[in-house]
């Protein structure tokens, strides 16, 4: 009985630092505008990545709703993607983002900012991005293939 908890155990722990590798290929390590930031009208959105991955959804909201940025899923994998970016008024917008991994491993997240016309223009940020956020409880994990 207690050989089958220690393997138990074992077989817990080698998975979950798997699925954690898995996680940190297609966690978003920075973005431009950055997570929480207040910048003037950025006239692209970068999204940065700790390893290849084919982004699939890419969606921005403001208060009147959805903006219209004209993303197309990406078929060729890739660690930093632009996307030109219409004017945007003053106010807060969400970035919902899915990225799919080598591994066919899916991740969606979000993050928001705010535009301000007097603010600086947007830059990339990689400070603001830890590890934690990757992985936050925010996420979706998916393993659809």
């Amino acid at each position: 009985m207690k050989k089958m908890s220690i393997f138990r155990t074992v077989v817990a722990f080698v998975l979950a630092l798997g699925l954690q590798s898995a996680f940190a290929h297609t966690a978003l390590t920075g973005s431009v505008p950055p997570k929480d930031s207040t910048v003037s009208s950025p006239s692209v959105m970068m999204l940065s990545f700790g390893g290849e991955v084919r982004l699939v959804r890419l969606s921005l909201t403001g208060s009147n709703g959805e903006v219209d940025i004209g993303f197309t899923p990406v078929a060729t994998a890739s660690t930093s993607f632009h996307v030109p970016m219409p004017f945007l008024q003053a106010g807060a917008y969400v970035v919902n983002w899915t990225a799919i991994g080598d591994d066919g491993h899916s991740v969606s997240n979000e993050f928001g900012f705010t535009v301000d016309p007097n603010a600086p223009a947007a830059v990339m940020d990689h400070s603001n991005m830890s590890h934690g956020d990757a992985h936050s409880h925010d996420e979706s994990h998916s393993h659809d293939h």
